[in-house]
């Protein structure tokens, strides 16, 4: 009688279920946990298509909300799932917003991102692990109705400087990072920049920036 060795018993036992992951992988529903995944972190979302692959989602009419409102709309997003990874793409015209989210960091990219609401466009290049670091530009944003042309931050872990400019005038300063390890984007900012005589407070979270002048 032949014997099973316990090293082929370990593998045999690996690829039957790796085998069996993959077959729930391929077959379940993964816009549900997509949409769950969002409500745990008080992100709503609608669409008015949903379509699946095996490795990827992809919505057409996105609109996505928070608690207390609309943070932006996409003509196309694509989720794309791998291995301890998930890539978003969301394309707004000819512009589009890249977030890649693994076990090791969190990654944005946008070029001229017209669809967030409360500004006029968006450029950025971070990267989020155990900190924030990157470049973020800001254009056409509102600081308790005053128009600010743009700001951007250049931020460095648990601190950032900042540069605006509003009306011709110049403005410099810098701030604070209460990081979020659970959720990044929800990490708490404040700060300030002036110039020309001129003093405007930064402020709430990453996922929404708010300025109110002083």
């Amino acid at each position: 009688m032949k014997r099973i060795s316990l090293k082929n018993l370990l593998f045999y036992g690996f690829l039957f279920f790796l085998i069996v992951f993959l077959i729930l992988f391929l077959t379940f529903p993964k816009f549900l946990a997509f949409d769950k995944l969002l409500l745990k972190n008080g992100i709503y979302l609608t669409a008015q298509r949903v379509d699946e692959t095996p490795i990827s989602i992809r919505l057409k009419g996105v609109e996505i909300y928070n608690q207390n409102s609309r943070l932006s709309r996409f003509d196309f997003l694509k989720v794309g799932l791998g291995v301890f990874k998930i890539r978003l793409e969301g394309y707004c015209g000819k512009a589009n917003l890249l977030l890649e989210i693994s076990l090791w960091e969190k990654v944005l990219r946008a070029k001229d991102f017209t669809c967030l609401e409360g500004m006029e466009g968006l450029s950025a290049e971070l990267y989020i692990k155990e900190g924030i670091y990157g470049n973020l530009n800001i254009k056409g944003i509102k600081a308790q109705g005053i128009k600010l042309d743009e700001i951007s931050f250049d931020f460095k872990g648990r601190v950032f400087t900042a540069r605006g400019k509003m009306g011709g005038i110049n403005l410099v300063g810098d701030g604070q990072i209460v990081y979020n390890s659970k959720n990044p984007l929800r990490s708490a900012i404040n700060g300030q920049v002036s110039g020309g005589g001129i003093r405007l407070i930064i402020g709430s979270t990453l996922e929404r920036i708010e300025i109110k002048t002083q």
